[in-house]
């Protein structure tokens, strides 16, 4: 038997989740004075088979940030008042883990003057100022009248238990479909059911700073360990140490996941006309106010993640500070390995509420919620290209798993769908150049560039041949 076969069995990135109709666990909330924000409710409705009685509508400013006075009275008490009327919500009580914030819906609350901060607490954080989401996402503590002068501790920090994070604990998991149009907003769900549906394949890009000391460094510890989590995963990793971020031309194809820092506007690979991400792609750039802006297609970053073709998202409306931004390697951990969905995952690794953090994605995508087995099944019997990046997924495992090269290059060899696939011959070609076998290396190369229909990818694998003949 081929020895690297015997590592397959390591292949754990699937979570085998038992899943209900979570649709009926989600209340949409949308700005009744604006059409286009009702029809992102209602595609969402349909979408998730959310039930009518849990989509409220209530008339809002049309500006993107309101004072704290108007939260309270346009949207935090009236909110309360339907949930309670819909018997959805009462206190810590009720049948929703959810509410989606629709395109039109406010996500900033400025900072009000006259509340004060208790003693003691570092002036640093004696701020009121807050995403709106992150505001609401205290509401079954409601009742204990909880004072909003800055931040509140997340109860369900770090949990491995994904039906933790509700109401009985204190805590709603608050997402929004948005971006630069209301039709990008509803494209977020069409996006996630696609993935979830067809699988997320493709490549990590991570964009470090090469920063090994100082303050800073915490911010590039965390990003190694995304790095570490999403590779051990079986997804084929790169890392840019360069101190900017990976400029344009950079050869970044089928992005499915991409986590960097820290430029205050979109630049480089994410500016170019397109970006290749893959759909059900997951994007974070960190930067103190990388979500200020979310209706804008090219400024800071997540409206132009959006734009660009990005499923989910997350950051920060105003300064939130390093050490309270959400945790990436915690968030990418339960994503990815513990089959989280995207609002499970964001609110496991968020460790301060009534703060600054926004969820930009349909909180209930859930990329990996399928057995090996069956993703694989479903791949052969929809004659689905995308066993290609299976097969990858598999391999990269196997050596991160301490497979033999050698073993590696076998099984790719025997494999049906190698001479056919761009993906797989430049994996080979990869694994001959590390062996040592430089013709074999040009040769699998050169069928990778004819194969593949990516010019990034070929860009890349024509930079591997020069590697070959310097």
């Amino acid at each position: 038997m081929n020895k690297y076969l015997i590592l397959i069995s390591l292949f754990h990135l699937f979570s085998n989740q038992i899943l209900g109709n979570e649709g009926a666990e989600v209340a949409v909330v949308y700005n009744s004075l604006l059409q286009e924000s009702k029809s992102v409710a209602d595609h969402y409705a349909k979408s998730r088979h959310v039930p009518a009685n849990n989509l409220i509508g209530l008339p809002l400013s049309k500006n993107h940030t309101i004072s704290r006075a108007d939260f309270i009275k346009t949207l935090e008490k009236p909110l309360i008042k339907t949930l309670t009327k819909k018997k959805l919500l009462n206190g810590n009580t009720g049948t929703i883990r959810y509410l989606v914030m629709c395109w039109g819906v406010p996500f900033r609350v400025d900072k009000d003057n006259s509340i004060m901060s208790p003693e003691g607490i570092p002036s640093s954080l004696q701020r009121n100022e807050a995403s709106v989401d992150s505001e609401l996402s205290l509401l079954p503590q409601y009742s204990d009248r909880i004072e909003r002068t800055g931040v509140i501790k997340n109860p369900v920090f770090n949990t491995t238990n994904p039906k933790s994070i509700s109401p009985d604990n204190g805590l709603l998991m608050v997402a929004r479909l948005d971006g630069p149009s209301s039709n990008l907003a509803k494209s977020l769900v069409d996006r996630a059911i696609a993935a979830e549906k067809k699988g997320l394949w493709g490549r990590a890009y991570i964009d470090l700073r090469g920063i090994n000391s100082g303050a800073l460094k915490s911010g590039e510890d965390r990003l190694r360990q995304v790095s570490e989590i999403i590779s051990r995963s079986g997804f084929t990793t790169v890392i840019d140490n360069k101190p900017t971020t990976m400029p344009v031309g950079f050869p970044g194809d089928k992005i499915a996941f991409y986590a960097g820092w820290y430029g205050i506007n979109v630049e480089g690979l994410f500016a170019e006309e397109t970006v290749d991400f893959a759909t059900g792609a997951i994007a974070y750039h960190l930067h103190s106010y990388n979500g200020s802006m979310i209706r804008d297609a090219y400024s800071r970053w997540i409206g132009p993640f959006i734009n660009k073709g990005a499923t989910a998202t997350f950051g920060s409306v105003f300064e939130p500070y390093l050490e309270l931004t959400p945790n990436q390697p915690l968030f990418f951990a339960r994503i990815i390995q513990n089959g989280f969905n995207f609002a499970e995952a964001g609110y496991a690794a968020t460790p301060a509420l009534s703060w600054q953090t926004v969820f930009v994605g349909d909180p209930l995508y859930r990329p990996f919620g399928k057995s090996p087995q069956e993703v694989e099944l479903n791949l052969i019997k929809n004659e689905s290209n995308d066993i290609e990046w299976f097969r990858l997924l598999a391999v990269n495992q196997g050596l991160k798993g301490g497979a033999p090269k050698e073993a590696a290059i076998i099984h790719i060899e025997q494999l049906k769908e190698a001479g056919g696939s761009s993906i797989l011959q430049e994996k080979l070609g990869e694994l001959y150049a590390e062996t040592g076998q430089k013709n074999k290396a040009e040769t699998a190369f050169k069928n990778a560039i004819s194969l593949s229909k990516s010019i990034k990818q070929k860009q890349r694998v024509e930079n591997a041949i020069k590697k070959l003949n310097p």
